[in-house]
């Protein structure tokens, strides 16, 4: 079985699987503009997830940092750390989210997907729901105004707004997910008998903050739940593209 630490002092792994059972689960990629964590950001921020277990980051580069936290009370800063691979939960939606903030060691794409398959078939979740970004620049074909994709192998009414790709289109899932996604839902598919979806979006990089949140904003319907009136911004966004206002004329760009 894969590893993973429980947060609690009381609480088993088996008790953490136990919570899972029977839950959606939500796993970004590291892609451009680092899109699918950033929307990972705002979905455990936002559903009423909590930190209940850390998983084995071996894989990863070394990762700590600060606890992050919103502005409006509902969470606050803390003197604990945050490590490279986590799992979140939801007790009123019964939504896990697992958040990657480190990138695979070179070479260990492969054993990193096996763990991560490893994990979800012991956690038994119902549906699994992948979160990916692409470069729009290579897109000759992309709905400006939707520029989103759906994979899934369980197809309903629910995604008629979203471009969806079926499950048996496999040259489609290579060509416009990133590799690891890609792989990763092939596995997923024939490995386990779960519900899977791959949620990609087409990006330029820059500030992609707005994208996050049109990723977010679709992840919560595919998953039907309900959308927060207004996505509270977690803190360690706060500068990270700049923390000035765009200019407003031209001498203000050049001079500041």
């Amino acid at each position: 079985m894969a590893e993973f630490f429980p947060v609690s002092a009381t609480a088993s792994k088996s008790d953490i699987l136990s919570q899972l059972e029977g839950s959606k689960l939500i796993v970004p990629s590291i892609a451009i503009g680092n899109v699918p964590q950033l929307s990972a950001d705002l979905l455990l921020h936002n559903l009423g997830t909590k930190l209940i277990a850390r998983l084995d980051s071996t894989l990863l580069y070394p990762f700590a940092s600060p606890v992050d936290y919103v502005l409006d009370g509902s969470s606050k800063q803390t003197n604990e750390i945050s490590t490279g691979l986590e799992l979140y939960f939801s007790d009123s939606t019964k939504i896990a989210v697992i958040q990657q903030r480190s990138p695979i060691l070179p070479g260990y794409a492969k054993n990193f997907l096996d763990y991560l398959v490893s994990f979800i078939e012991a956690s038994k979740f119902t549906s699994v729901i992948v979160l990916d970004s692409n470069e729009a620049a290579l897109r000759e074909d992309i709905n400006i105004d939707r520029p989103l994709e759906l994979y899934s192998n369980n197809l309903t009414e629910n995604f008629k707004s979203l471009k969806v790709t079926t499950s048996d289109s496999s040259d489609k899932l290579e060509t416009s997910f990133t590799p690891f996604v890609s792989a990763l839902v092939s596995e997923l598919k024939r490995a386990t008998d779960l519900t899977v979806y791959a949620l990609v979006i087409y990006v330029y990089e820059g500030d992609n903050t707005y994208d996050a949140q049109v990723l977010a904003t679709e992840t919560v319907g595919v998953l039907e739940v309900e959308t927060p009136k207004e996505w509270k911004i977690p803190v360690s966004w706060s500068g990270a593209y700049g923390d000035r206002p765009l200019p407003s004329g031209l001498n203000e760009g050049i001079y500041g």
